[in-house]
Parts: C-alpha cells; structure tokens; sequence
C-alpha cells in the first residue's frame, strides 16, 4: 500500500701540565760542588761560601741572601718554594682537566730527589727529621683536588644529565629537546597527577630538558594546579613553556565520529567499532546493562533495544580511549538536552509514543517539510485502528538497510513489522533527529492517511486521502520512474 520508500542514511688545546725545569733546577742550586760541603761553623752546607760569591749572579745572591737568613728560614724558604710549585702544577692540573697526568707525578718524584740528595749528607743531623717532605704534600693535595673535583661532579649531575640550572640560568633548560622536525607523539596526563610527577615523565619521554625546571616554570606561571588530565599530542620541538601551555589548555587528543540520522543500534555498534571506540561486544554490553542516570531510561527492559532511539545522532568529539559508558553518556545526555528544548506536544502520546512515532518517521521521510505531514498521517492512522504499514519498521528486521523491500518482507513476522500488528512497535526503530522528534511532538493538522514515494529524483511524496487517490499516485510514481 505504501510504496517502495527509499531510507535516507546521512554521511556523515690542551696545555701542557707545569713542570719543574732543569733551568728552575739549576737556580736553586747555582753554587758548586764544593759550595755545598758542609761548614762546622755555620752548621749547614756551603752557606759562607755562597756569601763570597754573590757577585756571581741575582740567583745566586738571593739564594745566598735567604739562607744566611739562618738554617730554620733557609728550610722555610725551601719548602716554600716547593709548595708553590706544587700548587702551579695542580692548578696546571685543573686547567687542563687531566686527570692522573703522570708528568706532574714525575715533577713530584724528581723535586723531592733533589731534596733527598741536597740531605744525604746530613741523615744524622739533628734537623734532618724537620725537611719538608713535598712528596707527601703532592700527593695531599692531588687527592684533595680529586675529590673536590668529584663533589662539583655529583652536584651537577642528576639522573644521568648535567643540569645547567647548577651552573648557569635555569631557564636555558626550557629549551626544546630536538630539532624543528621532530615527530608528534601521544602523551596521557593520567587523573591525579600532579605537576612534579607529570614533569618527570615528561622528561622520562625526552620531551623536556629538566623535570626540575618545568616544575618551577610551572610554579612561576602559577598553573601548578592548572594541568589537564586526557592525551596530548606534543613534540621534542616544542619548548617546556608551550608544552606547559598545552596541558593547562586542555587541548587534549580526540577522535570525531558522526552518527547519521536514522542509525539503528546494530549500525552505531558497528560505527564504534570500526572507529576502535569500542569493539560490538563491549557496545552491547554497556547497552545492556550500563548505568546511565537518566530519568527517560527508567523502567526501561535492560535488553538489546533498552537504548534504541535515544543515542542523539550528531557528529562526537570523545578523548581517544574514552570509556564506552562515558562515550554513551554523551549521546544520551544530548538526547537529553534536544528533548527538553522541543516544543510542547499537542497530541495525547506519551514521551515514549513520540520518541517511536519520531524514530518511524525520520526514515520514511526525506525532506524536513514532509516530516510532520507524515507524523500526521501517522497518528490519523492511529486514532483510526489503521495499520501503520510503514516500511520502517519492516527495515528494522535487517542489520542494513533493504532496497528495495519485497512484498514478501513485509510479511516477516515479528513484533516489529506493523503490516502484521496494529498500532506503535514495542520501541523505536532509529535513532531520530530534531526535525523528526519535533513532527512526532506536534504532527502536522491534515486530513491525509496514505502516501507514496514520488520517484520522480525529488525525494517527495504524493499524500492522499482515499484508497483511489493513493493508488492513483501510485500509478504515477511508477511513470515517474520509468521515465527516469
């Protein structure tokens, strides 16, 4: 009686270390061999005769100089000597930052040779046991050096990295890890975190320079407590101050989906799935038996159909990995808030009776303006015991749409098909758009009870009043199509 209806589905230089010289050698000792014998007067080697040859050069005379000075200033005077160039050779050793150079070992051994030697002769001598011992000290301050070397070393080394906040601004570390190139990656804010544990996984993912520093940019900025939990799509390209200003914006990683008017259950559980939102077993069960807080959807049968009609189709901006219940709870809540901006309705249909009316319409009908035509011929047919005989409700039999239906089809029996039983279907058999919901609430003031599908590449329809009137429009559209 109806027609074959097509079904609208919308698409939605290294220095080298200092050393003692032979030239530094032969200065401290410029006077001969017999110089240096030991004189019972003076108690010590060779100092008179130093005395009498001061002429003999500047080095001489003030060695000469320093050491009639007396035996404990001579020995001051020494080991004086030998401590600065000690000390040149550390700080040669610092400078050069080698570590155990065997050069600066080799100076310490031959300098306390010389000593050894300049002593041989006085082993008994009272004072013998008073010579510096620069060896000794060498070595003291050798090892000093290291571990101070090796102190500076732990301070400025932390997890591995140099931080440059121990040695220079802090703020250089806010620099981007890696070149302008560098890949997007997908980072996750986990709910509860906080700002030092998001910076140190932010590190541990080599997208920043210094957990440390990011913690105290983010204090400074005062978006301690700013930061967003969800995904992110950063990069080693992006600075600690535009990956902070990332987080706290909220910018988080999603996926968009669109729902055509008209979708059943069967086709939104496939659409999830092929969107990887969630695989058709997870769907069904959250259908089944999710707990959603809303007042529409109590007392409602926790079946396959428990949510038919009420998954609002629009086009979904969800977080990636978003949970399938909350997934769902978005599309129910904008059902919820398209429902309670409708008009009031002006027929005696509970919410339930419109929601399916509305689910029935929106597949029969193609352009908006039709919509509450056919809601009024629908609900003629109602307050009449008509049968609906709508080619929606036969559709909702198959998992996709059939085009074209058979005669046959229309006699399949269950629940459903309302050319087999009277009235509304147990529940809706789509999900209905805004346009749709609207016609159902007020149907259209008409006295029309039949229509068929004008064939004619409108998209329109032929209403009529009387059987004859709606065969003659039959007639019609199969002309229609024949001429096409």
């Amino acid at each position: 009686m109806w027609g074959e209806t097509p079904l609208s589905f919308c698409d939605s230089g290294k220095g080298g270390v200092m050393t003692i010289s032979d030239e530094n050698r032969d200065s401290r000792h410029n006077g001969s061999q017999e110089d240096n014998e030991p004189n019972p007067e003076l108690g010590h080697s060779g100092l008179a005769a130093h005395e009498h040859s001061s002429a003999d050069g500047d080095g001489a005379g003030a060695y000469s100089d320093a050491e009639t000075n007396g035996d404990a200033e001579n020995y001051d005077g020494a080991d004086a000597r030998g401590e600065s160039e000690v000390y040149d050779s550390a700080e040669a050793y610092d400078d050069a930052e080698a570590y155990g150079d065997a050069e600066m070992y080799d100076d310490a051994e031959a300098y306390d040779e010389e000593y050894d030697e300049e002593y041989d002769e006085d082993e008994d001598d009272d004072d013998y046991d008073d010579r510096p011992e620069p060896k000794k000290h060498a070595a003291l301050k050798l090892v000093l050096l290291v571990l101070l070397i090796a102190v500076g070393m732990a301070g400025g080394v932390w997890d591995g990295r140099f931080l440059r906040t121990q040695r220079g601004n802090w703020q250089d570390d806010l620099a981007p890890v890696g070149p302008p190139d560098s890949p997007e990656v997908v980072f996750t804010v986990e709910r509860g975190w906080t700002l030092s544990r998001t910076a140190q996984i932010l590190y541990e993912s080599q997208l920043i320079r210094s957990a440390e520093s990011f913690v105290r940019l983010g204090r400074q900025e005062g978006k301690a407590e700013s930061l967003k939990a969800g995904r992110f799509r950063l990069s080693a390209s992006m600075s600690s101050l535009e990956i902070l200003e990332e987080l706290v914006k909220g910018s988080i990683l999603t996926t968009r989906f669109t729902i055509p008017e008209g979708y059943t259950l069967k086709q939104i559980a496939k659409v999830f799935a092929d969107r990887g939102i969630a695989d058709e077993e997870e769907f069904w069960r959250c259908v089944e038996e999710g707990d959603f807080p809303f007042d529409f959807l109590q007392g409602l049968p926790g079946d396959a159909h428990r949510l038919e009609g009420y998954l609002f189709p629009d086009t979904y901006d969800i977080e990636v990995d978003e949970p399938v219940e909350m997934v769902i709870t978005r599309m129910l809540r904008r059902f919820e808030d398209v429902w309670d901006s409708l008009p009031e309705g002006t027929t005696d249909l509970t919410d339930r009776e419109i929601l399916i009316l509305a689910s029935i319409v929106q597949n029969e009908m193609m352009l908006d303006e039709e919509r509450p035509i056919s809601a009024g011929v629908f609900y003629n047919r109602l307050q009449t015991n008509m049968l609906l005989q709508s080619c929606s409700t036969v559709q909702y039999y198959f998992d996709e749409p059939k085009f074209p239906l058979l005669t046959a089809d229309t006699q399949i029996d269950f629940p459903y098909n309302t050319y087999i039983y009277p009235g509304l279907p147990p529940g809706p058999v789509s999900s209905p758009g805004r346009a749709s919901l609207e016609a159902a609430m007020a149907p259209g003031d008409t006295p029309y009870v039949y229509f068929v599908a004008r064939e004619d590449g409108s998209n329109g329809h032929y209403f009529s009043r009387t059987l004859s009137e709606h065969n003659a429009a039959i007639a019609q559209a199969r002309a229609n199509r024949s001429g096409n």
